[in-house]
């Protein structure tokens, strides 16, 4: 059984005697604190203060979706003697994880969780799955219900933020990226215009002109020139991926080498991937 208290993000005298007198009352086993990454070093003496009051097992370090690196992680450790024993990245449940130190550090210094990032694609996403996706985009036969899946994959996945967030170096080009780029809500509108199409439009977008396009635009709730920006965007993806060499430049610019890393990559993409 869990008892959630209300939040304060400064010290509350009323709200820490109350839970007090609760702590007292339900004698827990676990009572965990849950801190606000993005708070800095104000969580440090909200937990200090909150450790002497009812004596907390634990820390619970949540919007590590956010800019926020989790600096004040280390100090709060420092002051309290206990452990930070999950991590929050999300509201749901499945975007809590369990708290690595080691990967922090490397958080904090800006050398991003690649460890962490593997482990949560490989948790959420079916393998099978992606490499079918992979071998068509390779093939050339990448269509709307390709794009369509590849969606789906990555809002499984969580607020893309966070995930980028994990990569080396994300922290340096994230201005490059256009705003609005990363909303959730962005990934909602795009899914909703092709949902919008027929099966037979989504395997062959090269017939979707003037009336398609005004039908799709309604269906979905969009404007004109949201689907036309959809679909230039999405033609210009096809053809990078019909063109070996091109492949092999995105490659490159995502393992690093010449292409300047994850930097190198998100200038190089040019704003052809229609997420």
């Amino acid at each position: 059984m869990l008892f959630d208290t209300a939040g304060r993000q400064e010290i509350d005298e009323k709200l820490v005697a109350e839970l007090k007198r609760l702590h007292d009352f339900v004698k827990p086993k676990e009572t965990l604190l849950v801190a606000d990454a993005a708070t800095g070093q104000q969580a440090v003496s909200v937990a200090q203060h909150f450790d002497q009051a009812v004596g907390i097992t634990g820390i619970i370090l949540t919007k590590l979706d956010g800019d926020a690196r989790g600096g004040a992680a280390l100090s709060m450790r420092a002051v309290t003697g206990k452990p930070i024993k999950f991590a929050g990245e999300g509201e749901k449940l499945d975007q809590l994880f369990e708290f690595h130190p080691d990967r922090m550090a490397d958080r904090i210094l800006g050398m991003g969780d690649i460890v962490g990032m593997v482990e949560q694609v490989a948790d959420k996403i079916n393998e099978q799955d992606a490499m079918r996706s992979m071998k068509r985009m390779q093939e050339g036969k990448f269509d709307f219900t390709d794009f369509l899946d590849q969606m789906r994959m990555l809002q499984k996945l969580g607020p893309l933020e966070g995930l980028l967030g994990m990569m080396p170096g994300f922290s340096k080009i994230k201005k490059q990226i256009p705003a609005g780029a990363m909303d959730p809500k962005r990934l909602k509108r795009t899914e909703a215009i092709v949902l919008s199409m027929t099966p037979d439009e989504r395997r062959r977008p090269e017939i979707i002109k003037g009336t398609r396009r005004q039908r799709i635009a309604a269906g979905s709730g969009a404007s004109l020139p949201e689907v036309n920006t959809l679909l230039k965007q999405f033609g210009e993806m096809r053809k990078m991926m019909k063109s070996p060499g091109k492949m092999r430049d995105m490659m490159k610019m995502m393992g690093g080498g010449s292409g300047g890393g994850l930097g190198g990559m998100m200038k190089g993409l040019g704003g052809k991937f229609p997420f």
